[in-house]
């Protein structure tokens, strides 16, 4: 049995993993979800392309993604979360060099492909599965600290949006890959598959610590493997949860693609988009926190019910944002803020709990292809709408109810029992 040889303070070394999850996450979000956003308007003058072909290279993305993402899954269970990190980081890395030279949308359309590769092989999902192995009990907190990474991503688009205003979207854009590479693989070194094999729990409990401790025993805390893709697929829980997914991945991949685009089409300019965005994420920083708490206090299942609601009514606050509204800026952070803070933070703890962590990302991955259908048509429907009515609003204002079929999903979803494992 190996053993980790753990800092001065002795903190556990979950954390560790965590803490490294979250700044990839920072770099993955800020970067290759939001940051990539802030050079569509330079790419439209520079090279005159429509945004509709512009947003189908986004939703290549999702979709190459979506494909990999159930081997990415088995990868991730079968080698290890820690080589499939790095394997995934470096090819992000190409991707977004090549998108840096391109010239003809075909080259677009490859980089996009290429990044999309190296997000499904597992630069972010295998701090995920990590987390789920080294937490428990405390798996919203793992899973809230992991989110709030992401939180600071909209922060990332700030440095992103100054490098392009000094020196050109190229520059910019090779600048951020040499960034990313120098910080994400070293940081992948840190994770770990599973704290039973160096001789410790989950959690961080010490089992001499729990002696005579019926509440904290490691038998009462112990959780089962949990269920192969086969017995998940076939529970009505998980097609309840792809619904959720496909409806969230829908409205988010838009916000992702198009929020920047729709600040700038209403009266922002660059900066002022980025520091709208870049406040949205310093409250995505709180309340994912907060979230995490609230779910292993409430039940995590609960609180991703009452995300998408949240969510719904943040959609209509956001199709009426201008320089002249900005009173709508409020109502927008407060509840489709605080609905994807709670979203991100539950999501991924909800599947775990109702799965198991032993093939948690396989099951996680196989998901992906059918609910990334969502995030494939959503950029691209919105690319054509825009065309044709040079406007946001409609498309936004028609997200809420889209929203709210993820809500009621989560709400009818059950636990799978044992019935449903053949036993």
């Amino acid at each position: 049995m190996k053993k980790l040889n753990l800092n001065p303070s002795n903190i556990f070394y979950g954390w560790f993993i965590v803490a490294a999850g979250a700044i990839t996450s920072f770099l993955n979000l800020g970067i290759f979800m939001v940051g990539i956003a802030v050079f569509i308007t330079d790419i439209r003058a520079e090279l005159g392309w429509s945004l509709a072909a512009i947003s189908l290279g986004f939703s290549l993305k999702q979709l190459e993604s979506g494909i990999m993402a159930p081997i990415g899954g088995f990868l991730i269970d079968r080698v290890g979360p820690r080589p499939m990190a790095i394997i995934g980081s470096i090819t992000m890395t190409v991707g977004l060099l090549l998108f840096a030279g391109m010239h003809s949308i075909w080259m677009f359309y490859l980089a996009a492909t290429i990044i999309a590769i190296g997000q499904g092989l597992g630069a972010l999902s295998a701090y995920l599965a990590a987390a789920m192995r080294w937490f428990k009990e405390k798996r919203g907190m793992a899973s809230a600290v992991l989110a709030m990474g992401r939180g600071w991503g909209y922060v990332g688009a700030v440095p992103v949006t100054l490098l392009l205003a000094s020196f050109g979207w190229r520059t910019a854009a090779i600048m951020t890959a040499i960034g990313f590479a120098a910080i994400s693989i070293p940081l992948a070194m840190v994770i770990r598959n599973r704290p039973e094999s160096y001789g410790l729990f989950p959690d961080g409990i010490r089992p001499e610590a729990d002696e005579g401790n019926e509440e904290r025993s490691l038998e009462k805390r112990d959780e089962p493997d949990g269920f192969t893709v086969a017995e998940a697929v076939r529970s009505p829980a998980f097609w309840l949860l792809l619904i959720s997914n496909t409806s969230y991945s829908f409205t988010t991949s838009i916000q992702h693609v198009h929020w920047i685009p729709h600040l700038r089409h209403t009266g922002f300019s660059a900066p002022a988009a980025g520091t709208v965005i870049a406040i949205y994420g310093a409250t995505q920083v709180i309340g994912r926190l907060m979230s995490g708490w609230v779910g292993d206090k409430i039940g995590r299942q609960r609180l991703l019910w009452v995300s998408f609601s949240l969510i719904s009514v943040g959609w209509v606050f956001i199709s009426f944002i201008s320089p002249e509204t900005l009173w709508v800026v409020g109502g927008f952070y407060l509840f489709y803020g605080a609905g994807q803070a709670a979203h991100t933070v539950a999501q991924p703890a909800v599947i775990a709990d109702f799965f198991g962590p032993k093939r948690f990302a396989s099951i996680r991955g196989v998901m992906n292809p059918i609910s990334v259908l969502g995030g494939v048509i959503g950029p691209v429907l919105t690319g054509f709408m825009f065309d044709s009515f040079e406007s946001y609003q409609l498309i936004f204002a028609l997200l809420a109810p889209v929203s709210l079929v993820g809500s009621i999903s989560i709400f009818l979803a059950r636990p799978p029992t044992q019935q449903v494992r053949g036993k």
